[in-house]
């Protein structure tokens, strides 16, 4: 009997989070994007004004790449609340947290939530020294905004028709958030020549490749956001 009463009272917390996992506490407002063992990256979007309900980001934590502009009030289980402002393209790590959501403004508001996996007993593997890595060979064009034992998160940002140096990225997946529309040319290593597209605001999973160089094909500037996830050291 008391083994039954236990295992009763600790399925009603996970239950509970369960219940409050945003894609399942608000599937109005959150979208998921991408989903595999090592991360879950979920679309957030509100309208004009509008409220959420209560939900739940789980842990370890997310990195958050705002979409638009942000002004919106956040008030806990509690009922403690707090103002939060971002503009579009800043990013953010975000600790994990329960709360419901409202826009204060009279414009839409999008941002996407990339949450990272750790595989349990699993400590972060240690870095190979890489002389040829982005932040290394091109600091100007690849800036590390974030890190932490989970990720690595670099905005990128080439101009017009720049081409630029043969660099390559550590040997893990990643997602890429793209903040502008995307026409890139990519030359690897061996030669190999082919075409990169992908339109503004577009989420996407990327393996681990080979030395390359990128060139921006647009008249536009070209900048997007890359979350290496450290974690992601086996293929799929």
């Amino acid at each position: 009997m008391r083994i039954l009463c236990l295992a009763v009272v600790l399925a009603v917390p996970a239950a509970r989070a369960q219940s409050l996992d945003p894609l399942v506490a608000d599937p109005q407002h959150y979208h998921l994007e991408v989903e595999n063992k090592w991360v879950r990256v979920i679309r957030e979007h509100m309208a004009p004004n509008e409220r959420m309900p209560m939900h739940q980001h789980p842990g370890p934590g997310s990195v958050i790449v705002f979409l638009t502009d942000r002004h919106n009030r956040l008030t806990s289980p509690e009922g403690v609340s707090q103002e939060l402002r971002n503009r579009a393209g800043d990013l953010m790590w975000s600790a994990p947290s329960t709360h419901r959501s409202e826009n204060l403004t009279s414009n839409p508001f999008e941002a996407v939530q990339i949450e990272p996996r750790r595989p349990a007993g699993k400590a972060p593997p240690a870095p190979a020294p890489n002389q040829l890595d982005a932040t290394i060979v091109d600091p100007q064009h690849y800036k590390v905004e974030l890190e932490n034992e989970y990720v690595r998160v670099i905005r990128v940002s080439i101009g017009p028709h720049e081409k630029l140096r043969q660099h390559t990225h550590p040997h893990a997946g990643a997602i890429l958030v793209h903040l502008t529309d995307q026409d890139m040319r990519l030359t690897m290593s061996d030669g190999t020549v082919r075409a990169s597209r992908y339109a503004a605001k577009q989420v996407r999973w990327v393996e681990p490749g080979v030395a390359h160089q990128d060139e921006n094909l647009s008249d536009a500037p070209l900048r997007f956001i890359r979350i290496e996830l450290k974690f992601a050291k086996e293929t799929l």
